[in-house]
């Protein structure tokens, strides 16, 4: 009787257990909760943030560039067309061993869904710290936008509060993000 007590008892636990089992993997993983923007420092650039391991700005100087490295950042992504500044940003930066990718563009008409997906595409790297930059940020809020509400989940209208604080205020950019955004979710 003890015996058949005991085995009832076990059979009773094993059952429990692979019914909990069975419910915990039918439950999904809650979504993950985009990390917010905040304010940030890099040396004397201008209009810094800092999302993560990203930070979104305006054009550094080269003497910010060893406040960069010891920010831990390993690569710097640009919107600026060559010519804008009157220094070589990738020789300076290849000189602390910092990466620099180009994706150029300067005015609407040269902000294609290319460079829209290549952002996306890049930023998804959330693993290496990245400073991400144009002259003033405009450029860096315009291409944030879609990221934030079509990789990230955030809401549309903070999204674009978002984008906003970074630096977009160029109303084209603007138009140019939020076209792209629907076209993309009617997918």
């Amino acid at each position: 009787m003890l015996m058949r007590t005991a085995l009832f008892s076990l059979l009773f636990t094993l059952a429990t257990v692979s019914s909990l089992s069975a419910q915990e993997e039918e439950q999904e993983p809650e979504p993950k909760k985009p990390q917010a923007v905040v304010e940030a420092s890099i040396g004397e650039t201008k209009n810094v943030h800092q999302c993560g391991q990203l930070f979104l700005a305006g054009q550094f100087t080269t003497g910010d560039i060893s406040k960069i490295s010891e920010a831990g950042i390993k690569r710097v992504i640009t919107l600026r067309t060559e010519g804008e500044i009157d220094w070589d940003e990738k020789a300076a930066l290849k000189a602390v061993g910092l990466d620099l990718i180009e994706v150029p563009f300067r005015g609407t008409e040269s902000l294609t869904d290319e460079v829209f997906d290549e952002i996306r595409k890049l930023l998804a790297d959330k693993e290496t710290a990245t400073l991400f930059h144009c002259g003033s940020a405009n450029r860096v809020g315009g291409v944030w936008l879609p990221f934030r509400v079509l990789d990230e989940g955030v809401e549309l209208e903070t999204a674009l509060q978002e984008a906003k604080k970074i630096g977009l205020r160029n109303p084209g950019y603007e138009k140019k993000a939020l076209e792209y955004i629907k076209r993309k979710q009617s997918e």
